[in-house]
């Protein structure tokens, strides 16, 4: 739908201090300076000290996100929690102009046979599920199909999560109706379902290399 942009941000930090003498000062190697960011983090200090180390300059969200990071006693209950609340918001945004936001993606999935709902483009994924659902659809030839992209904005992730009562990405519909998630459409995959059911032969190459994926010539 051409109603939602894409927007992306971007964080750079900067070079970390060690609270060994002897390396103060001086300009680390990356990976090195990595691991030192890590252990500082790992130590029961305060998140300003944090600030000083690193060159940030303070604000609300910052030390929030930091307070959260050396709280957390599990990285990926943490994450997940994060993506909860992503979710939880989509909708928020989704259901606040729901009618114009069905009104544009339903026409989509009526006028496209396959409509695949994913993080990023086919050509540059934003997720492995996301990455991992174009190989299985090109492997199986399970084209065309159009891709669209939940990051450009949260209420096209709280369209496709509320119609497929999904919270997890990518969703595939087929004919305007939901079709599988990832894991769904790794099963299909797996036991070959996809490729007899929408698969196609017609694309790919015939000859000494029938039934492989074509190579381009160039």
């Amino acid at each position: 739908a051409n109603h939602w942009r894409k927007s992306s941000s971007g964080f750079a930090s900067g070079t970390s201090r060690s609270a060994t003498p002897s390396l103060q000062h001086q300009k680390l190697p990356p990976m090195i300076s990595l691991l030192l960011r890590r252990s500082s983090a790992l130590r029961p200090v305060g998140v300003k000290l944090v600030q000083q180390q690193h060159g940030l300059q303070a604000s609300a969200s910052l030390d929030q996100s930091l307070a959260c990071r050396m709280m957390a006693t599990s990285p990926l209950e943490s994450a997940s929690k994060m993506y909860d609340d992503l979710v939880a918001k989509s909708v928020e945004a989704y259901k606040s102009n729901q009618e114009a936001v069905a009104g544009d993606l339903d026409a989509e999935l009526a006028k496209n046979k396959m409509v695949v709902f994913m993080e990023g483009s086919p050509d540059a994924p934003k997720s492995e599920p996301s990455l991992n659902m174009v190989k299985m659809l090109t492997q199986a030839q399970v084209v065309p199909f159009l891709a669209v992209d939940v990051l450009a904005h949260p209420a096209i992730l709280g369209y496709t999560v509320s119609k497929s009562q999904r919270p997890r990405g990518p969703h595939l519909y087929l004919n305007g109706n939901f079709y599988a998630d990832y894991d769904g459409l790794l099963a299909k995959f797996t036991s070959g379902e996809l490729e007899k059911t929408l698969g196609t032969q017609a694309t790919k190459s015939s000859g000494t290399f029938g039934g492989e994926l074509p190579i381009a010539n160039y």
